[in-house]
């Protein structure tokens, strides 16, 4: 005998995805806040920029880029009711552009860093290779431009930072996949099935 599939109701859905973005918001402005201030008085000796007009350009491109990936957040994770209804499916395929994008961001701007772990846990919780590999990539991507546009005060290319974020990732889509598992096992318990 199966147990009928959970669903989670639209209400409860919706509250979930406000209390998630006010968690990156705060999340993101704290980090944003530590990253500019080291930057600016140096109490962070590596990451302080003593050029002020590029501390501005930093700044500015945080602001705009960080507030884009905020603002996608909330479709990132939106889940779809048939996702519930058929194990084959996975999400809206706009869930995996915004994700995307915001995890593009995450490493760039600080302000969107909360928000983008946020993301890749959900998308791996969607427990989907065709899902988990390009925010996988994306992560690796973001850490990349990170380094080649946004840390002018470093020489090079700073292998140890992008093989740390690609170790945090890896982290973050473990947990995502666990919690993704957990769930699929909750809607289809042992001998039952989605049909």
């Amino acid at each position: 005998m199966t147990q009928p599939m959970q669903f989670l109701p639209p209400r409860r859905s919706r509250q979930r995805i406000r209390v998630l973005l006010a968690a990156a918001v705060v999340l993101g402005v704290l980090n944003s806040v530590a990253y500019h201030s080291a930057a600016i008085s140096g109490w962070i000796p590596h990451m302080q920029v003593p050029d002020r007009q590029l501390v501005g350009v930093l700044l500015g491109s945080d602001l705009i880029l960080g507030l884009l990936a905020l603002c996608l957040v909330p479709a990132a994770i939106a889940h779809d009711t048939e996702e519930l209804e058929e194990d084959s499916y996975i999400g809206p395929p706009s869930a995996l552009v915004a994700g995307l994008v915001v995890i593009t961001v995450w490493q760039v701007a600080p302000l969107a860093m909360a928000g983008g772990a946020i993301v890749i846990i959900s998308i791996s919780s969607r427990v989907s290779a065709s899902w988990t590999v390009p925010a996988i990539c994306a992560s690796i991507l973001s850490a990349l431009i990170s380094q080649l546009a946004f840390q002018p005060q470093q020489p090079g290319l700073s292998w140890g930072t992008i093989g740390m974020t690609t170790i945090i990732t890896l982290l973050l889509v473990a947990l995502g996949t666990v919690r993704g598992k957990h769930l699929r096992s909750l809607r289809w318990p042992p001998g039952g099935s989605a049909g």
